[in-house]
């Protein structure tokens, strides 16, 4: 029995090793095949001219719509014709490398009867390069096979038509603006953004302003750091959480093509007269190694970088639209045109101011505030902040305020409840038509007055429009809606004051 098995044993060795070597002879065998294939392959390619890169000096390139002869002049292509034209560098050196070494699949008529046959009678492309030794070569690119095996080409003056790879065709399909080089655009941060301002032909112009000292906001809010100039004069806070949303929409200046890089004529793009100009300031951050540390006054730590702020501002104008809809655009202080996407400029210009707006009429800080004055309906309510320093039992020096309602002391709760409620007043809606207001009698009027660097008065008032809004009325005139029950919770808090 053990003799059987050890047998068996034996015998199930035997087979996989046997097994283990057939797998072996037949990887060598398909490896051998792929080898031979390639090995085919190579022959099969027939190396038809060579051009040294190094060495070249002129190239002339004809396909689409350009025709033109390119010179190197220190190190740099030129334009023969147009010797101030910026040529699309990389572009150039792309179609070099298509003719450093000129291989084709195969000859595939060595005297042609007819060109015509294979595009060739007018190729598609055409290149012509020539060394400092006076060598040249000259490609011809005429149809495409079918199935896109590659394309029909001559090379040279030998009239023997060859089938190049498909890199040969289609890396020789350059228009003319393509041999124009594009400017690059800057490399904007959208959080770096602090300054928008659009200005347009027809329609709102729109301006968007980080004031972090807030003083060109009509709310009183110290909170929000945005102000919105345009298109409310009186500079209304902004949201800062849906601005950096829309900051985002201006970090992108990406020309597609320049169409006229001297834009000698500028009304043929519709940019004598724009209809439309974009800016945006912002900041680039360059962080320096300091010579010497120095120290933080606020943490006494030493300091080995400090972080600069540069302060940058990038400027276009934008005219018509192009047959596909995209916009001829010229950068402020250039001669050029250029095309930008229409889904780019489309979301720089259409802005809707509302929706970004931070909604509180009137939200001043109640520790800037110290008279209050509220007329309803003809009766006017008021209300009194009075504040003394003096010291307490310990020596230190503290603040006391008092608060009054129609000249009478009253707690500092109830006091704080009312003004909540009334700085809670929103702008509910946007007036999309002017409505008249002259000679109309508010229902009600709130005024603030703040004390401080910034003393200022800070009023609104809403006047009877419908059952559902009253129209918000303040210096910059009759702008908003505000929601009726919201404005009557505020008129009873204030009347009835508990």
């Amino acid at each position: 029995m053990a003799k059987r098995k050890k047998r068996n044993a034996i015998t199930l060795v035997s087979l996989l090793l046997a097994l283990a070597a057939l797998i072996v002879v037949y990887l060598w065998y398909i490896n051998r095949e792929v080898a031979s294939e390639d090995a085919q392959d190579k022959a099969q390619t027939i190396s038809v001219a060579t051009m040294k890169k190094d060495q070249l000096s002129s190239i002339h390139y004809i396909a689409k719509d350009a025709d033109l002869t390119l010179v190197l002049k220190d190190a740099e292509w030129k334009s023969q014709e147009e010797p101030d034209r910026p040529i699309n560098q990389t572009n150039v050196t792309s179609m070099i490398n298509l003719i450093d070494d000129i291989s084709a699949t195969r000859m595939v008529n060595e005297a042609p009867e007819n060109l015509a046959d294979y595009g060739l009678s007018e190729p598609v492309a055409y290149l012509q390069a020539t060394q400092t030794d006076g060598v040249t070569v000259t490609l011809q690119i005429g149809a495409e096979v079918a199935g896109g095996d590659g394309y029909y080409a001559l090379v040279n003056e030998d009239k023997k038509v060859y089938l190049l790879d498909t890199t040969y065709g289609s890396g020789l399909q350059y228009s003319n603006s393509d041999m124009t080089a594009v400017e690059e655009a800057p490399e904007i941060t959208g959080e770096n953004i602090h300054h928008i301002d659009i200005e347009k032909r027809d329609g709102e112009d729109f301006e968007l302003l980080n004031n972090s000292e807030n003083g060109l906001a009509s709310n009183g809010s110290g909170i929000y750091t945005w102000v919105i100039l345009k298109p409310y004069e009186e500079g209304l806070t902004a949201d800062d959480s849906k601005v950096s949303e829309l900051q985002k929409n201006y970090t992108t200046f990406d020309f597609v093509a320049c169409v006229d890089y001297n834009g000698k004529d500028l009304s043929l793009y519709g940019l004598e007269d724009p209809m439309a100009s974009i800016y945006v300031g912002y900041y680039e951050t360059d962080t320096k190694t300091l010579e010497e540390p120095e120290v933080n006054p606020d943490t006494g730590e030493k300091v080995t970088e400090k972080t600069i702020r540069n302060e940058k501002e990038y400027m276009i104008y934008v005219g018509n639209q192009d047959e596909d809809g995209n916009y001829y655009v010229r950068k402020d202080g250039s001669k050029a045109v250029y095309i930008m996407k229409a889904d780019s400029i489309d979301k720089m210009l259409q802005v809707d101011a509302f929706s970004i707006i931070n909604p509180f009429v009137c939200i001043p800080n109640i520790d800037n505030v110290d008279k209050i004055a509220i007329t309803i309906e003809g009766t006017t309510y008021n209300m009194e902040l009075k504040r003394t320093t003096g010291k307490n039992d310990a020596g230190d020096e503290e603040s006391n305020t008092t608060y009054y309602y129609n000249g009478k002391e009253v707690g500092e709760d109830v006091f704080k409840k009312v003004y909540q409620i009334m700085i809670a007043a929103k702008y509910d809606a946007e007036i999309k038509e002017a409505i008249a207001t002259d000679g109309e009698d508010p229902y009600m009027t709130i005024s603030y007055h703040t004390t401080g660097d910034k003393e200022k008065t800070l009023s609104a008032s809403y006047l009877p429009y419908d059952d559902s809004f009253y129209i918000v009325k303040t210096v910059d005139g009759a702008r908003f809606f505000a929601d009726k029950r919201k404005i009557d919770d505020i008129a009873k808090a204030v009347i009835e004051f508990n």
